[in-house]
Parts: structure tokens; C-alpha cells; sequence
């Protein structure tokens, strides 16, 4: 995977993100801390946070630098969330920018869940990235479970509109 693919998917997380921000902002901050029964989630809020604790976990894992943590029970609004996921995507940014394209695409051995593996720094980044991507069914799944309807988080709307 190259630098561009990763810019791409990059921006694309970051469409689907604020998609689900102009739906759930307008219902009202309440509605991230609903129970959601049955649905494996406690709250549309922890789907969310979770999300964002993939870029810290991984860039903690790719930079060797301690989690910076976060707590999901003090998430009460889309503006903590907001500010969660500032802080791990500059961290993402800051970490890719620093790194050559040979560096980005050089195995190094990295620990994980205590087994030492090889992955290139690239490969930990779209792992991050494809992370939020597939918690976006799940955050679809919490918004119909709320009788919300969910955004739609395709690609192609994620793409600027070109004339033929």
C-alpha cells in the first residue's frame, strides 16, 4: 500500500465520520449514551469510541509511544468524541508524514499482544484505517436499532463531482 492509497482511504474515514456526525448531531447529544439492547454495543457512544481507540492503539503499537487513553464512560456529547478523534488522527497524520515512502513500506518487527510480528508501517495505517471502515456497519446497525436512519458511507459519494 502507498502513501496516496492511505491519503485516499484517509479522507475517505474521515467523509464517513462526518457523516454520521450530521446525523447524529441533529438528534442531540443524548442519543450517544441510549442503550442499545441486544446490540453488542452498550451505546451508539461506545461504537464510536471505540473507533478512535484503534488509531491509539496502533499507533501505539507502530510508534512505541504509550496509549494516551481515554475514558468512554466521560463521553457526553459529539464534541468529546470530536475532540478524542482530533487528537489520534493528528497523532496518525504526525506519524505518517514523518516517514519516507521506503520507511512506510519496510517490514519491522513490532509487538503484538506480546507475539513480536513483521508488518510495515504501512500496512499498521490502512489496518487502522479498514478498523473504522468495519465499525461502520456497526454504528449503521446502533443508528437503525434507535429507529434513525443510518447515512449512507459509500465510497463513490465520498468522490468530488467531475464533469464528462
Amino acid at each position: 500500500m502507498d502513501r496516496a492509497a492511505i491519503e485516499e482511504l484517509f479522507a475517505f474515514s474521515d467523509y464517513c465520520w462526518r457523516q454520521h456526525e450530521d446525523t447524529i448531531r441533529a438528534l442531540g447529544d443524548d442519543v450517544l449514551t441510549k442503550p442499545v439492547v441486544g446490540s453488542g454495543w452498550p451505546a451508539l457512544r461506545d461504537a464510536l469510541a471505540h473507533v478512535n481507540f484503534g488509531y491509539d492503539r496502533w499507533l501505539s503499537i507502530l510508534t512505541g509511544r504509550p496509549m494516551t487513553g481515554f475514558d468512554v464512560e466521560s463521553v457526553r456529547s459529539w464534541d468529546d468524541l470530536e475532540s478524542y478523534r482530533r487528537r489520534e488522527r493528528a497523532r496518525f497524520r504526525e506519524s505518517l508524514d514523518s516517514l519516507s515512502d521506503g520507511e512506510l513500506a519496510t517490514e519491522r518487527p513490532m509487538s503484538i499482544d506480546g507475539e513480536t510480528l513483521l508488518y510495515s508501517p504501512a500496512e499498521i495505517f490502512v489496518h487502522a484505517l479498514l478498523h473504522e471502515r468495519g465499525h461502520d456497519g456497526d454504528i449503521s446497525t446502533l443508528l437503525y436499532q434507535l429507529g434513525i436512519e443510518p447515512p449512507v458511507v459509500e465510497y463513490r459519494f465520498s468522490l468530488p463531482a467531475t464533469p464528462n
